[in-house]
């Protein structure tokens, strides 16, 4: 072999030598970055594993006091008596005009039964607000889920609302039936 051929075969080393060492850099980079968001991640989800253990006796509280205050349904038509009944007191108490009333369809879940109604209401905003800001108090176990607010136009002051209002029951499940089942870490 001749020496400029020697040259060229230790150029060739030395290249394919620096392209496989950028190459192998690159590869280990890429490898270290996964690592580190995967290490951010497992550090994220410990973070967020402690927070909801160091809060678990609070829900587990809300739990208790739901289990002893939830209402259970015995029969749709009485959940849906009971509902209309609160709906048309709390309305005169507030002052609002119940115009229009539709039963929802009742739904059934494991977790919940629910009864509703669509009302369409006339008043004032303070009065309508009023009459949603007391219907949704905790321990009635009521809430809107749906709510459409126009003017009307003949008296500025006034306002027409759609408004969707169902009840949840609990199913009727013994204490043992109704437990929440949780998972470790």
């Amino acid at each position: 072999m001749k020496a400029s051929e020697q040259r060229l075969v230790l150029l060739l080393i030395i290249l394919v030598t620096i392209f496989a060492t950028g190459f192998a850099t690159m590869r280990m980079l890429s490898w270290q970055r996964t690592l580190e968001k995967k290490a951010r991640s497992v550090a994220m989800r410990t973070n967020e594993t402690q927070q909801l253990l160091t809060e678990a006796p609070m829900w587990e509280e809300r739990l208790a006091w739901l289990r002893s205050s939830q209402p259970q349904m015995t029969s749709v038509n009485k959940a849906n008596n009971e509902l209309d009944q609160s709906l048309v007191e709390t309305a005169k108490k507030s002052r609002v005009t119940i115009e229009n009333k539709q039963l929802q369809e009742p739904v059934e879940t494991p977790y919940f039964h629910q009864v509703g109604e669509t009302v369409l209401v006339k008043t004032e905003v303070k009065s309508l607000m009023q009459w949603l800001h007391e219907l949704q108090s905790p321990e009635s176990f009521t809430l809107v889920s749906h709510l459409t607010i126009q003017p009307v136009p003949e008296d500025a002051g006034k306002v027409t609302a759609t408004v969707h209002v169902s009840r949840l029951f609990s199913p009727l499940k013994s204490a043992a039936e109704n437990t929440v089942e949780t998972q470790a870490p």
